[in-house]
């Protein structure tokens, strides 16, 4: 006799804080295998070097981190990074930041679910609600899931680097007019930054 396939929970959308960093490594090391990290790193991790990531991450100033839930358990994280001197950015100012780079993970468990769906849409949502202008993602070449997703969500490519396609979705003009983001005064000598280079996005 077959198994009848277990219905899953009803997903759910959630800001992630600094106080889910060890839910976000959990979900990072058990739901993503060598491929997934590769494609959301560029390169190969370690649970070392998956530590080391999370406990950088950044979720407040500019920098907002949107979870997706079944129940408990975390399938996806997606993170929208907007960074005065971004290299892709460069319209950016402290107190008046108008470009924002974004990267997104989803269990590998989970993929063709709808998951990446519901967070890339919620995330550029939440870019329009801040008064960002545009958002720029990278992804590698060989990421076509991905690419076709951020395709079907509107963003269009803008060129190519060793390897990795970037792409940017525009604010759409139809939209109410939002408060711009606004980031806190700059300190001398301290760079932000909200999460090291990962795929989908260049966050420096």
């Amino acid at each position: 006799m077959s198994k009848t396939p277990t219905a899953l929970p009803p997903l759910t959308l959630r800001p992630l804080h600094a106080g889910d960093r060890a839910a976000i490594e959990h979900f990072f090391l058990a739901e993503m295998d060598d491929v997934s990290l590769y494609w959301r790193f560029f390169r190969t991790m370690t649970p070392m070097t998956v530590h080391a990531y999370v406990e950088q991450m950044r979720f407040d100033n500019g920098c907002f981190v949107l979870g997706a839930f079944f129940g408990e358990r975390l399938v996806g994280v997606a993170e929208l990074s907007a960074i005065p001197g971004s290299e892709n950015c460069i319209e950016n100012r402290p107190g008046a930041l108008s470009c924002a780079e974004l990267g997104i993970a989803v269990s590998n468990h989970l993929h063709q679910k709808g998951v990446g769906r519901q967070l890339l849409s919620s995330l550029l949502d939440t870019a329009w609600q801040r008064g960002l202008k545009r958002v720029q993602l990278s992804s590698l070449r060989d990421n076509r899931p991905m690419l076709g997703l951020a395709a079907r969500l509107g963003f269009q490519p803008l060129r190519e680097e060793s390897g990795e396609i970037i792409m940017q979705a525009l604010r759409p003009a139809d939209l109410p007019k939002a408060v711009p983001l606004q980031t806190k005064a700059a300190t001398p000598k301290r760079e932000i930054n909200c999460t090291a280079k990962v795929v989908n996005a260049r966050c420096r």
